[in-house]
């Protein structure tokens, strides 16, 4: 487990990724080093990342589950994470043991994937997919171990919306992908690989994460910090409550994914778990605050392979990055 220290750190960084460690000392007590020294701990040893995510306006998404031969999932699981599309992977019980997050630029794109070009391994005896567009929560989570007057001085103003903003293009694409290893990256660095200015690199930034179109998310291996497994959730919810109920179970602090999908069921919601009792918990909170929600299909996470581009072990440390690139949807 980790330290209450580093705990705390992370949470920080959970509300505000960027920010100083100027900043944070305020807020935490220590050192400014002594916090970068903590971080570069961390991640050292995969125990925690930041990464960017792009913003809903940008990307469409599927969630694929696969049924596997006895004794494969793991198997399929781990070649499905390579792909760079393909953003989150776990291993879960029930009928379909594998499931896939996948992003792509638009619909389009999607169902080429879906059709075409998603790689099969020979293992995989079944597919189905659930298409989603609205997401309503999940992307950015809290550890929520600082209280409410840390939480507000660590929380970044990031200012009104840009009156005049180009179109997403080529250039943000690359200072996206730049930022798929570390979402801390000094602007210096991210300014000589994309042949500019750090000033250039700081401003485009500020104004992609104040148009909504990119976001960072600070995460952490979360068996280490209390939260050891997860569960997949399918609900049927009438159509004209999916925005409210979405958007409630959206704001829940165990979420961790929920979308509005194309399919029997039209909620999907992933939830991380403290135990397994706490899913039971869960359950009864979404039949009694939304009892027109039906739970038709419930799985248990065993093993998550992938989290938002990082390769994970069994412990849910960082091991490597495969970089979130939706746009690799368009060229395989």
């Amino acid at each position: 487990m980790l330290e209450e220290v580093d705990l705390a750190l992370v949470d920080a960084l959970q509300i505000n990724p960027r920010a100083s460690w100027t900043t944070l000392a305020e807020v935490l007590e220590l050192a400014p080093i002594t916090l970068a020294r903590r971080w570069q701990r961390l991640t050292d040893d995969g125990a925690a990342w930041i990464t960017v995510a792009l913003g809903n306006s940008l990307s469409k998404g599927a969630i694929v589950e696969f049924s596997c031969a006895p004794g494969t999932a793991t198997q399929v699981a781990e070649r499905l994470a390579e792909l760079p599309h393909v953003i989150t992977v776990g291993v879960t019980t029930g009928e379909y043991e594998v499931f896939a997050l996948i992003m792509a630029p638009s619909l389009a794109a999607i169902s080429t994937v879906l059709l075409k070009t998603l790689p099969l391994p020979e293992q995989v005896t079944k597919v189905r997919s659930h298409v989603f567009g609205s997401t309503f929560g999940g992307i950015i989570w809290r550890l929520g171990v600082m209280n409410r007057s840390q939480a507000d001085q660590v929380r970044e103003a990031i200012g009104p919306l840009p009156r005049k903003i180009r179109p997403f293009g080529a250039a943000d694409r690359a200072l996206f992908l730049a930022l798929g290893h570390d979402g801390r990256r000094r602007y210096a660095s991210l300014a000589d690989e994309l042949n500019t200015t750090p000033p250039a690199v700081k401003r485009r930034l500020e104004r992609l994460r104040r148009h909504g179109d990119i976001t960072f998310r600070c995460d952490v291996a979360r068996p280490l910090a209390g939260w050891p497994t997860m569960a997949l959730l399918w609900l049927t919810v009438p159509d004209v409550e999916v925005q409210r109920i979405g958007n409630a179970l959206g704001s829940w602090p165990e979420t961790r994914h929920c979308a509005a999908v194309t399919s029997p069921a039209n909620l999907g919601l992933i939830v991380g778990l403290r135990s397994l009792n706490h899913l039971d918990e869960l359950l009864i909170k979404i039949a009694r605050e939304h009892p027109d929600a039906r739970v038709v299909d419930r799985r248990l996470v065993l093993q998550m392979t992938k989290v938002y581009g990082r390769i994970l072990d069994e412990q849910g440390r960082s091991t490597r990055v495969v970089p979130v690139d939706p746009w690799t949807a368009l060229s395989t």
